[in-house]
C-alpha cells in the first residue's frame, strides 16, 4: 500500500489514487463505523476524509507509519471535528436519547423499559466504563471534567465512553 500511494505522490495519476480508495475504503468505513454506530455519519465522515487526503496526502511519510493510520486519524479527526461542530453532548441512544434536560423528561412505557434494560446491563460493565457512564450521564458532566477527576486525557475519555456504550449496546440487545 505504501508503495502505491508514494507513487501517487509523485505521479498524481487518478487511476492511483482510485486504486487507493478501493483497497482502503472498506476498512476504513467499518473502522469509522464503529464509532458513530451510524451508517449516514460515516458515510459523511468518509467522504471529508477522503476530500481532505486529496490534499494533504504529500504529508504521508512512510518511514514514520503506514498509510491506513494516517487514513484513520484523518477520519478520525474528521469525527471529532464533526462532534464538536454539533456542540452536544454525545447521548447513549438505542432508540431514543437517554440524556434528556429534567424539564423535557416524558415518562414512556418504552424509557421504562430501556432504563430497566440499562440498569441490567450496567453492572456487567467493567469499573472503568462504568465510572465514565455514570459521571457522564448520570452525574452531567463533561468529558474535559471526567478527564480530570478520572486522571485519563480527554480522548481517552471519549474512547472509553464510546466502547462503554457499545458494550451497553449488545448487552442489551442481547437480552432483547
Amino acid at each position: 500500500m505504501e508503495e502505491l500511494v508514494n507513487k501517487y505522490i509523485k505521479e498524481k495519476k487518478k487511476e492511483d489514487f482510485a486504486l487507493i480508495y478501493r483497497l482502503t475504503f472498506d476498512d476504513l468505513f467499518r473502522f469509522i463505523l464503529s464509532k458513530t454506530n451510524s451508517k449516514e455519519i460515516t458515510e459523511e465522515v468518509i467522504s471529508d476524509t477522503y476530500f481532505l487526503l486529496i490534499e494533504i496526502i504529500d504529508n504521508f511519510d512512510s518511514t514514520k507509519s503506514k498509510f491506513f493510520t494516517f487514513l484513520c486519524g484523518i477520519a478520525l479527526n474528521k469525527l471529532r471535528q464533526r462532534w464538536s461542530k454539533e456542540n452536544s453532548i454525545q447521548s447513549f441512544s438505542l432508540d431514543e436519547d437517554l440524556y434528556i434536560e429534567k424539564d423535557e423528561y416524558i415518562e414512556s412505557p418504552k424509557r421504562k423499559n430501556l432504563i430497566k434494560q440499562i440498569e441490567y446491563a450496567m453492572p456487567l460493565l467493567s469499573d472503568k466504563y462504568r465510572a465514565v457512564i455514570n459521571k457522564r450521564f448520570v452525574e452531567s458532566k463533561s468529558i474535559k471534567e471526567v478527564a480530570n477527576e478520572l486522571n485519563y486525557s480527554i480522548s481517552n475519555v471519549t474512547t472509553i465512553q464510546n466502547r462503554a456504550l457499545n458494550k451497553l449496546r449488545e448487552l442489551i440487545n442481547e437480552k432483547i
